[in-house]
């Protein structure tokens, strides 16, 4: 018998998102939709064309071909007149036929555009929801449309935006965590760092959000020898530190996991957030089990960690760069404590891997009759 033989029939699942591009949004959507595809799943993406999704800060094209099965079909509007403005090429997500239809949500979405055709969609299949965003205003347009399931990552979202449309629109929701690709590579680092004690950093966080570990890492440089490696995808920061190391490129999620095995510690830069929130930066990394240190805003709120910030992550006080120093000598000094926050990590990653959760998308679809 040949194990690797689907057990179901295969479908042809249609995703309205962001595509091969540096934001959480697009990030998702490509993690379940490879893996469906992998599952034996005809997928069809229909993405925003690149120049209208350009003009958001947080979108920037990975220098890759997209797939013959991405179709950039829709301009995103602008955050200022959301949901208002954009456009869609209606006829070209019409005239075909897909078993469900799921749309990743973004505050740039076309949604009065969307909403002109989401029955003629639901005629077709059952229409998703995945809810990336994180505070009311920008959810309210999208509950003007009739979803069959909405998908959120954890709790909070119901909680604290869900909550405030009623029963109706609780029973649709769906609890199913952001996924955390599992990639098996082999670790890179240049070779004039070989032999250094490594920090890494990669994206285009604003200079702020480096704030802390640059003056934290100023410190330590006065009792340790690091060299500290920041790829970014767009300009260099305005730092000249002579144990930062900065290359301009904006690599794909395989030679990201390259990266940070060849690092010793992993330093991620995020801002504080009152909305709801996830790193997607995190999930698409955490698998690689270099340690990750972050400050404790709500991105990652849920992870758990002991009282003093130190499990699959380590977690230091949001501004305190007295409290993220102490954190990253213990971390220089002691390789055990490094290679117990990795096997944690990596747990942490199993537990809610690319695997499972489009595992878990598969099964909800079935359930609503496709």
């Amino acid at each position: 018998m040949n194990s690797s033989a689907p057990v179901f029939d295969e479908m042809r699942i249609a995703i309205m998102s962001r595509w091969n591009a540096t934001c959480g949004v697009s990030l998702h959507a490509e993690i379940i939709g490879r893996k469906f595809r992998e599952l034996g799943h005809d997928v069809v993406i229909y993405a925003p064309t690149i120049e209208s999704a350009n003009a958001d800060w947080h979108h920037r094209h990975i220098d890759v071909a997209d797939e013959p099965w991405v179709r950039r079909v829709f301009d995103e509007t602008d955050e200022y007149l959301y949901p208002a403005g954009g456009s869609i090429r209606s006829d070209e997500l019409l005239k075909e036929d897909y078993d469900v239809f799921i749309v990743e949500s973004v505050n740039r979405f076309p949604v009065y555009e969307f909403k002109k055709i989401a029955s003629k969609i639901r005629e077709k299949a059952p229409l998703i929801l995945v809810m990336h965003l994180g505070y009311i205003r920008d959810t309210d347009p999208l509950m003007e449309i009739d979803w069959d399931k909405i998908v959120v990552f954890d709790r909070r979202y119901v909680k604290e935006i869900f909550s405030i449309y009623g029963r109706g629109v609780e029973e649709k929701i769906v609890e199913i965590p952001y996924p955390c690709p599992i990639i098996d590579v082999e670790p890179i680092r240049p070779k004039s760092l070989e032999g250094e004690f490594l920090f890494f950093t990669f994206g285009r966080q604003p200079v702020m959000e480096y704030l802390d570990y640059v003056r934290a890492l100023r410190k330590l440089s006065e009792r340790y020898d690091f060299k500290y490696l920041i790829i970014r995808s767009d300009r260099k920061l305005p730092f000249r530190d002579g144990w930062m190391i900065q290359r301009l490129e904006r690599p794909e999620m395989r030679m990201v996991h390259r990266y940070l095995r060849g690092s010793d510690i992993h330093l991620l830069p995020k801002g504080e957030s009152r909305g709801v929130v996830v790193s997607s930066t995190l999930t698409q990394t955490i698998y690689a089990g270099t340690p990750t240190v972050v400050p404790d805003t709500r991105h990652f709120e849920l992870i758990p960690v002991d009282e003093d910030g130190f499990g699959p992550i380590v977690k230091y006080r949001f501004g305190d760069t007295h409290d993220l120093e102490r954190k990253l000598s213990i971390l220089i000094e002691d390789g055990d404590l490094r290679r117990r926050i990795s096997r944690a990590a990596r747990e942490y990653a199993k537990k809610y891997s690319d695997d499972f959760v489009a595992k878990k998308f598969l099964d909800l679809i079935r359930s609503l009759g496709a």
